[in-house]
């Protein structure tokens, strides 16, 4: 759902526009998700999106995973035909399924518009490309017909293991591992905000951030968002018991969840589905400096706003060493940063200062 920050934000006039749609509907239909997007765009551009992923009749074998992400965050000093917008919405959608270690038989199915037909030809290219690239199958339906620019994505794949959600099998002293450190998004919104404002760049060497510093820092973020870390799923799938098989506390990766966007908040999320507190002894951040200084200058909401590749993975202790060997070998930058504390009592204990 695309609709009005007005609408989106008024529980009573949201739930008027889902039952309006829904009583549209011949059929009776069970939505188990909705995805929305909050904006200040003209009512012609907003919609509502229905997915319907066809599955087999027959014996279970596994699990398809279905999941959906749209560009909210992008390089603004690119061109618009540049695939990098709708390549952005395509890595957080599979990046969504590696990290619930659903890495095979994946397909796109992308969700565009376009004010005209060249910019939309150009999207279908850049399309082509990605899926040619990772070798991904898409199914490419008509635009969106709304003439204006939107960039999203559905993904589906299957898997034989169980998924990683297993909140409830949660211990105290569960370990929690973030895949990377937190905050490259917003070196990536910083580098936007200081070419539009030249003053920012006196205030940012007093605080020792370099322009080139900062432009390496947006060049990695962009290069996290537009390449799918598939290497992640077959990590996890590594640690994940046979479709239909009880999970072992000891040898088993319990649960994923993603940080991205949501930064820190997303640790109270896990407080919440684990339905405990959690003690934090660390939180890696990418730059400090620059994480300092858009909190000092109120330049971002969420400081630790991330990459859709940086996420924290649930284990016991005795498998954390192992998790985090076999994320270094992966490339990514892993770091146990806390555990799970009492059970039946929700919250955040920071025990340190972040780093």
């Amino acid at each position: 759902m695309k609709w009005d920050k007005n609408i989106v934000y008024d529980n009573n006039l949201l739930i008027k526009k889902i039952k309006g749609i829904s009583e549209q509907l011949t059929t009776k239909v069970e939505i188990e998700r909705i995805s929305i997007i909050p904006t200040n765009s003209k009512e012609n551009f907003q919609f509502t999106l229905f997915d319907h992923i066809k599955t087999q009749r027959g014996n279970k074998t596994g699990y398809t995973i279905v999941t959906n992400s749209n560009t909210q965050a992008t390089d603004v000093s690119q061109n618009i035909e540049s695939p990098i917008h709708m390549e952005i919405s395509l890595t957080e959608s599979v990046n969504l399924l590696n990290l619930l270690g659903c890495s095979s038989d994946i397909r796109l199915f992308p969700i565009y518009d376009a004010p005209n037909d060249d910019m939309l030809d150009k999207i279908r290219k850049n399309i082509d490309n990605f899926t040619i690239k990772y070798n991904y199958s898409f199914e490419d339906y008509s635009s969106l017909k709304l003439d204006s620019l939107f960039f999203g994505t559905t993904a589906s794949g299957n898997m034989h293991k169980e998924i990683p959600n297993r909140y409830d099998l949660v211990k105290e002293d569960t370990q929690i591992i973030t895949t990377d450190k937190l905050g490259l998004l917003t070196c990536l919104s910083l580098y936007i905000i200081t070419t539009l404002s030249e003053k920012l760049f006196e205030k940012l060497h007093k605080y020792g951030i370099e322009e080139n510093k900062l432009k390496d820092l947006k060049d990695l973020a962009i290069k996290n968002l537009t390449e799918p870390k598939a290497s992640l799923g077959k990590l996890v799938t590594k640690f994940l018991p046979d479709f239909e098989t009880e999970f072992d506390f000891q040898s088993h990766i319990l649960s994923t969840h993603p940080i991205s966007k949501n930064g820190i908040s997303s640790l109270y999320e896990i407080s919440k589905l684990t339905n405990s507190e959690l003690i934090i002894d660390d939180i890696p951040l990418i730059d400090s400096d620059v994480i300092n200084f858009v909190s000092k200058e109120f330049l971002i909401s969420n400081p630790t706003a991330s990459t859709p590749n940086t996420n924290t993975i649930l284990v016991s202790k005795e498998l954390s060493s192992t998790i985090i060997d076999e994320l270094n070998k992966n490339k990514f930058n892993p770091r146990v940063i806390g555990k799970i504390g009492k059970r039946g009592k929700r919250g955040i204990i920071f025990n340190n200062k972040q780093k």
